[in-house]
């Protein structure tokens, strides 16, 4: 009985894997990370480009976290980060990136916040955490908030 059990759960979580795998190849901009507390006071776009800068962004995040948010793989020669951090505010929004056009010369990204995920009166630093490819073409952003 446990083997049968063992087996369902394996199949499961391959299964699991696979299709995530396939939504990931069909877009070009992923979620990869996403919280409600950044420890960024400001609001910010960061485009990451290398190690360093993502390790620097990670010590801020993890500055009061034990243990802290683990530290994602990224291909740095194939891909970039972007990182759109809120500041504080009253809002448990999560803040999200969407391609909105792309022309030979640029990439524009729309700003936006999903719905709230509950009213507070706490003060939260949402962020959001995405991979693109990276490109020679510039990225613009435009706010909808």
């Amino acid at each position: 009985m446990k083997y049968i059990i063992l087996f369902f759960f394996i199949v499961s979580c391959s299964a699991q894997k696979t299709s995530m795998k396939t939504s990931e190849n069909n877009e070009d901009l992923v979620l990869i990370l996403s919280d409600l507390h950044s420890n960024i006071a400001t609001p910010q776009i960061l485009v990451i480009e290398e190690v360093s800068s993502l390790r620097t962004f990670f010590a801020t995040v993890n500055k009061t976290r034990k243990p802290g948010l683990a530290f994602p793989k990224v291909d740095f020669s194939k891909e970039q980060i972007i990182i759109y951090a809120r500041g504080e505010n009253y809002s448990t929004a999560i803040p999200q990136l969407r391609i909105v056009d792309e022309d030979s010369s640029a990439v524009l990204i729309e700003c936006f916040l999903q719905k709230p995920l509950a009213s507070t009166e706490v003060i939260a630093s949402p962020f959001a955490m995405y991979r693109i490819k990276k490109t020679a073409k510039q990225l613009q952003f435009i706010s909808t908030d």
